[in-house]
């Protein structure tokens, strides 16, 4: 694709690297006060990580950037608010691409909110209700400056787990979940915590937005806003750091791909007027995230990185049941087809969502949602089994990798005799179960793990929301037909 400098507003890798570098944060981590992640030597391996993302989308150009219908500058597609279903079918290879390049690994990678905030501009009519209008434009003016900086943000939309027994609103006296404590004639002030703000020490700004229902008494609790991350009195505390800072042979994944998670923290900020969406609202602090289209929408890039993910495994699962030769017995045979299984069921519901779309009220292009209401029950269980699955195909062969020193040692010989496989030489071998060993048994397997458990929620409540949504009225008339005879 030809294009010249002043009409693309898709960010270079090195103009990411720049945002990192000039815009001061308070990240904590390990007891530590870190202020730019390329300083550290725990987060800058991610963050060249996300370089390589945007450097991705100048390099599958065609594919990734078109122009925004307003300006005519080339911007990521995922910024754009799908008006056919071409426009999710290319949206949806987008993401595909941005996913392969890290196995599935990095679920929050810049496209996911993206996403949600074209969603959220495309129906600013279901922001605007209830005399929020002011907030529906801001959050217009906010997405088109998401698209035409093309922004890394990340968001935190559930309170902290205090105490479950009580409201939201009344956890710790009401002090810890994010609340308005103020208000001038150009800012409001926030205090409390938010979690979990994954890619925050990557993210050029912060996002508030519903995440949970809330009760009609507790509006200086609705609040939605974006700010940057350098907002005096916002404070990051990060979970401990999975990066591996050994040879990427020992650890190709957990090396680079750590994309961190952290409890956002607001001491007394002051979020200017201009950066609010909702403030005080309770029943639109609901419908956004009902009326918008918000779930098919995230749906619809969460499952195409999934996507990405089982077939990742899948892969790891088939080369090594060649490599060790142990795919000749029809117990691997029949794990490796579970494997496959949940590939194509996801493959395939993701066809049928493009293919049963429509324009909805708002005059955007709507994913058909049931298919995708399965897998939100589904997904959760299957990725971890994926792992369980792995486990059973490589067996003991997981504990048996020598690292890159002693490859490279006195005992290289005796390594390259002992460690060969039927299907592969001792330096294959020892790659393929490395890589797999990160995947499923380093500290980034297991919090991918979790992450995969939880981050669209968890499955027995998805499942029951799958069956609250569903349309009955077919089984019903099956089953009425015999009633009435």
């Amino acid at each position: 694709m030809a294009t010249t400098e002043k009409t693309v507003a898709a960010r270079t890798g090195e103009q990411f690297l720049d945002g990192l570098r000039g815009d001061a944060r308070e990240i904590w981590l390990n007891g530590e006060k870190i202020t730019h992640p390329l300083e550290h030597p725990a987060l800058e391996a991610a963050a060249r990580t996300l370089a390589r993302v945007y450097d991705l989308q100048h390099e599958h150009a065609d594919e990734m950037l078109a122009p925004a219908p307003d300006t005519g500058a080339l911007v990521n597609v995922t910024h754009l608010i799908p008006r056919s279903k071409e426009d999710l079918e290319r949206r949806r290879r987008a993401v595909e691409l941005t996913a392969a390049m890290t196995a599935g690994l990095m679920g929050r990678t810049p496209d996911y909110l993206n996403v949600t905030f074209a969603c959220f501009a495309g129906r600013s009519d279901v922001w605007a209700r209830r005399g929020n209008e002011q907030g529906a434009e801001n959050l217009v003016a906010y997405q088109r400056e998401m698209r035409d900086r093309d922004l890394s943000t990340t968001h935190s939309i559930m309170n902290p787990q205090v105490d479950r027994t009580k409201p939201e609103a009344e956890q710790a006296a009401g002090e810890v979940a994010l609340h308005k404590i103020g208000e001038t004639e150009t800012h409001i002030t926030v205090r409390g915590a938010r979690m979990l703000a994954t890619l925050a020490p990557f993210a050029d700004e912060l996002t508030i937005y519903p995440g949970s229902d809330i009760r009609p008494q507790d509006g200086r609790y609705a609040l939605s806003f974006a700010i940057p991350m350098g907002t005096p009195g916002l404070k990051f505390i990060c979970r401990d750091s999975y990066s591996k800072q050994r040879d990427r042979f020992d650890y190709p994944l957990s090396s680079r791909f750590d994309e961190m998670d952290a409890v956002a923290i607001f001491d007394d900020v002051e979020v200017p007027k201009g950066r609010v969406f909702l403030d005080g609202d309770t029943e639109g602090y609901s419908e956004v995230i009902s009326d918008t289209g918000w779930r098919g929408h995230i749906m619809h890039q969460a499952f195409t990185r999934a996507h990405v993910k089982l077939s990742f495994a899948f892969g790891l699962g088939h080369l090594i049941a060649n490599t060790t030769g142990v795919g000749r017995f029809d117990h691997i045979q029949e794990k490796l087809g579970q494997m496959w299984n949940m590939v194509e069921l996801t493959r395939s519901a993701l066809v049928s969502a493009e293919a049963g779309s429509f324009l909805d009220e708002g005059g955007v292009w709507y994913p058909d949602d049931r298919p995708f209401l399965a897998l939100r029950g589904e997904m959760p269980k299957w990725l971890p089994y994926c792992s369980e699955l792995l486990q059973l195909i490589g067996g003991g062969g997981f504990m048996c990798t020598p690292s890159r020193a002693d490859m490279d040692g006195p005992m290289a010989e005796a390594i390259a005799k002992y460690y060969q496989a039927g299907g592969a030489d001792a330096e294959r071998r020892i790659r393929l179960f490395r890589l797999a060993w990160d995947y499923i048994g380093s500290d980034l397997g297991g919090r991918g793990e979790l992450y995969e458990r939880f981050y669209l929620s968890d499955s027995w409540r998805m499942t029951a929301l799958a069956y609250k949504l569903a349309d009955k009225s077919f089984p019903e008339s099956l089953v009425e037909q015999f009633l009435h005879e």
